[in-house]
C-alpha cells in the first residue's frame, strides 16, 4: 500500500462554547476561513476528547494523547516539557517547573499572573537570576527563558521530589502562597522549601531591577516575581519513530511554544522554530507555514504545526481576537495547500483542548476535528465548526489516542493487528 504523508495542524484551545455576544455562535463558527472550509470537500469531521469526556486536559497531556501516549498511565508533570522546550538538558532526578514572570505589590499580593503577558526583557531577567540566585539548600537552580512571560526552572540535587504544590495560586488578588509538600516525606518537604525560597528570592532580586523601573515608567506592570507551578520529574517515552507497529521514520514539529517543543522532542520529533514565530497572537503564521511546506517536501512522514494564539486569546476572554487569529491560521493553511501535493497527504486540523472565552480556561468539552484525505467519505458540512462537527461528523466522538490511530490507518502507516 502507498504510504501517505501526515500533517497535523493544531490551533491551541480552538474549541469554544456558544458566545452570547455572537448570538450563540463561536469564534470558529464565525471566522472567515475559505481555505479550511475548502478542505471539507474531501474531509470527515468529528469530535475528540483528548483524555476522556469531562476531563479538562492540559496542553501537555492533550499532546501526549494526540501522539499516541496515555497520560493517565505515564505523566511526569508539565515542568519537564516546558524545561526541555526552553533548552534544558534534564538528568534523572532533576525537578523541573513552569514559571511565569508576574506582578505583585509590596504585600506580595498578586496583581497580574503574567506581568502583562508581554515581557521582552525575559532573557535579561533569566540571565540576571542565574547570575545572582545561586544554590538553595545545596541544590543547583537554573532558569530558562521561554516565550512572552514564561520561563522554566530546573532544580538539581540530592533528595528531591516533584510532590510539591505551586507558588502560583492561578488567581489574582491573593498573596503568593508558599509551596507545600503533597506527601509526608523528607524529599517533598525539602523541595517545597526550595521552591518557596526560589519564588521569594526572585522577588527580592527583581523588584528593583533597572529594567523593571523602565517598565513602570512606560506604564507596564513590573515583572517582579517568578511564580512556579507544575513540578515534575523526568520520565522517558518511546519515540514515535521507534514504536512497534507504526511506520513513521521521520517526524518534525514547527512550534514556538516551549512546552509543546518539549513534548515533541521527548516523543522523537525534530523541532523547528522559524524566525518570526513567537508563540503568541503576533506570530508570523506564514513563516510557520513556509517551514511546514519545506519539511513536507523534504519527505518527513509526519509533520506537526502548532499555533498558540487561539489559546492566548481565549485565556484573555477576547472572542474577536480569537476569531481573527483563526482567520490568520486559515491563511497559513491556504499557503500550505497551495504548495504541497494534497493527493499524497492526510491532513488533520483540530485543537488540543477547548478553551471557551467565557471561561478563560480549559474545559472538558470535546474539540472539533477535521481529517482531509484523498481516500475518505466526505461529510456534508459546509463550515468547519463545533456545531457542524456535531451535526455532520461521521467520525463520531473519538477519545484519547483514537485520533492518531485513525490518522495512521488512513495514511497506511500502521501494521495489521492479527493474522
Amino acid at each position: 500500500m502507498r504510504k501517505l504523508q501526515i500533517l497535523i495542524v493544531v490551533a491551541d484551545g480552538l474549541g469554544d462554547r456558544p458566545v452570547p455576544q455572537y448570538g450563540g455562535a463561536t469564534p470558529l463558527e464565525l471566522a472567515v476561513k475559505p481555505n479550511i472550509n475548502s478542505l471539507l470537500r474531501n474531509a470527515v469531521l468529528g469530535l475528540w476528547d483528548p483524555i476522556a469526556p469531562g476531563i479538562r486536559p492540559g496542553s501537555d497531556t492533550a499532546h501526549l494523547s494526540l501522539f499516541g501516549e496515555d497520560p493517565l498511565k505515564k505523566y511526569p508533570g508539565r515542568g519537564p516539557f516546558e524545561a526541555i522546550g526552553a533548552g534544558a538538558e534534564l538528568k534523572p532526578g532533576d525537578i523541573a517547573l513552569r514559571g511565569n514572570f508576574a506582578t505583585v505589590d509590596e504585600n506580595m499580593v498578586i496583581l497580574d499572573r503574567r506581568a502583562g503577558r508581554k515581557v521582552p526583557e525575559n532573557k535579561e531577567f533569566v540571565e540576571y537570576l542565574n547570575s545572582n540566585l545561586g544554590e538553595v539548600e545545596g541544590a543547583e537552580v537554573r532558569f530558562y527563558s521561554a516565550t512572552e512571560h514564561r520561563l522554566a526552572v530546573v532544580i538539581r540535587g540530592e533528595g528531591l521530589s516533584p510532590e510539591v504544590t505551586d507558588t502560583d495560586p492561578h488567581e489574582v488578588g491573593v498573596k503568593v502562597p508558599p509551596s507545600r509538600p503533597k506527601v509526608n516525606t523528607p524529599e517533598a518537604e525539602k523541595t517545597a522549601r526550595i521552591v518557596t525560597e526560589i519564588t521569594f528570592r526572585s522577588h527580592q532580586l527583581l523588584k528593583d531591577h533597572p529594567l523593571n523601573k523602565e517598565r513602570v515608567k512606560r506604564g507596564l506592570p513590573p515583572a517582579n516575581i517568578v511564580l512556579l507551578r507544575g513540578a515534575g520529574q523526568m520520565v522517558r517515552y518511546t519515540p514515535i519513530t521507534e514504536r512497534a507497529g507504526i511506520k513513521i521514520e521521520k517526524a518534525a514539529a514547527v512550534s514556538a511554544t516551549a512546552m509543546i517543543k518539549g513534548v515533541c522532542r521527548l516523543l522523537g520529533m525534530e523541532v523547528y522554530t522559524p524566525l518570526g514565530a513567537t508563540g503568541g497572537v503576533d506570530t508570523d503564521v506564514i513563516a510557520k507555514a513556509r517551514r511546514t511546506v519545506e519539511l513536507i517536501k523534504e519527505g518527513y512522514d509526519l509533520v506537526y504545526l502548532h499555533f498558540k494564539g487561539t489559546d492566548a486569546a481565549s485565556h484573555d476572554g477576547n472572542p474577536d481576537l480569537k476569531k481573527s487569529f483563526i482567520e490568520r491560521v486559515d491563511e497559513a493553511i491556504g499557503y500550505i495547500v497551495q504548495n504541497v501535493d494534497t493527493g499524497n497527504l492526510v491532513m488533520v486540523f483540530t485543537g488540543d483542548h477547548t478553551t471557551p472565552v467565557s471561561v478563560r480556561d480549559h474545559t472538558g468539552d470535546p474539540v472539533p476535528v477535521m481529517i482531509a484525505a484523498p481516500n475518505v467519505f466526505s461529510d456534508r458540512a459546509k463550515n468547519f465548526s463545533e456545531r457542524d462537527a456535531r451535526l455532520f461528523g461521521t467520525l463520531g466522538r473519538l477519545r484519547g489516542n483514537d485520533l492518531i490511530r485513525v490518522v495512521l490507518d488512513l495514511a497506511n502507516r500502521v501494521e495489521k493487528f492479527g493474522a
